[in-house]
């Protein structure tokens, strides 16, 4: 007796024929990302560029409204020949049609405020509150799925489209890092895909890109985050005051969950006269983009999933308090009642 698929090639299909039907009008197509990219996005992109390339034979650009600054994921870009551009709002409204990958309108981290921009995304977050009105003439929003990569590999199947080698490593890449190793919020869906990607990955590039090597002003934040850091309850808070690299942050949190004792990991701090907030935790019960929302609610947008989100704040003329502010609520939405102490005591040891 055949095992039943994990995949839901019936629903991908129907997809992959209204994203197809869409992107036949006339004019170049935009794939868009969040504004700092990460490998579930990149390599979203790259199979959807590929995928509309082979099947309408139109030019297909991947863009991005910020940075690209982890040292991984420009890497990735660079090993696996994925080209994509920093764009401006007005450069791409001039595209006839706009795809969003991994993000979503008003989600506070891409150019796209409104719906107005966007024909169609594809997404595994929840989708956001602002965005709840929005109708963009496509959307396939999964959350329940680990990665939008997972998303992008069921359209592949659907239209019984070979990744290429590098397109696969992508897609393994971006299914692996936003699942921790499949360590957190997968379906079957995600696991076969992991698998049937890993015969086909590069595995000498995968090692590159995961030891890409780091400027020294990473370790320079690296330093100040750990100089910050205190302890509330279970929760870890580090703040870097001003960053080189919006990318750093959720680097941070991730690091900092491997604390012993710790349930949670915050960090927050400035980049671009906007503070960045990023939220891992261990327990899905938790509900870190929840969380998040309470912090943001009424200063900023924010949003992700059970156990790990991201929200976006703008500083104002006074970024001090702006950040002292984002400090509290912090405290008071994470670490409730639990008086936070420094991480670090005494003299530094050499």
């Amino acid at each position: 007796m055949s095992t039943p698929s994990p995949f839901d090639l019936t629903r991908s299909s129907k997809a992959v024929e209204e994203l197809l039907t869409l992107c036949k009008r006339r004019g170049r197509v935009l794939v868009l990302m969040q504004d700092n990219p990460d490998p579930d996005a990149l390599a979203s992109a790259m199979a959807l560029r590929d995928l509309l390339q082979a099947e309408l034979g139109k030019p297909v650009v991947i863009a991005y409204g910020g940075v690209c600054g982890r040292a991984e994921n420009r890497a990735m870009m660079d090993l696996l020949s994925i080209e994509a551009h920093r764009i401006t709002h007005s450069k791409a409204s001039r595209f006839a049609t706009v795809l969003m990958v991994d993000t979503q309108p008003a989600a506070g981290n891409n150019l796209a405020m409104t719906d107005q921009l966007v024909d169609g995304v594809i997404d595994h977050h929840t989708k956001a509150r602002k965005t709840a009105g929005a109708s963009p003439a496509f959307q396939d929003i999964r959350a329940e799925y680990g990665a939008t990569s997972t998303i992008l590999y069921e359209y592949l199947l659907a239209a019984e489209h070979q990744p290429s080698d590098n397109l696969a490593t992508a897609l393994f890449y971006g299914i692996q890092s936003d699942t921790l190793d499949l360590g957190r919020e997968t379906l079957p869906a995600d696991v076969k895909a992991f698998q049937n990607l890993f015969d086909q990955a590069d595995i000498r590039k995968l090692s590159r890109i995961r030891h890409a090597p780091l400027p020294a002003d990473y370790f320079e934040m690296l330093h100040e985050s750990l100089e910050s850091c205190v302890v509330a309850g279970n929760t870890v808070i580090s703040v870097i005051q001003n960053s080189r690299n919006p990318d750093i942050f959720a680097e941070i949190a991730d690091l900092m969950l491997r604390l012993e004792g710790i349930r949670c990991s915050v960090c927050y701090g400035l980049y671009n006269e906007t503070i960045h907030l990023s939220v891992r935790t261990v327990d899905a019960r938790s509900n870190a983009a929840e969380r998040v929302t309470r912090v943001v609610r009424g200063l900023g947008s924010g949003g992700g999933h059970r156990t790990l989100a991201g929200g976006q704040i703008p500083a104002g003329p006074a970024p001090e308090n702006r950040l002292a502010t984002v400090h509290a609520r912090i405290l008071q939405v994470f670490a409730p009642n639990q008086p936070p102490r420094p991480l670090f005591t005494g003299p530094a040891r050499l």
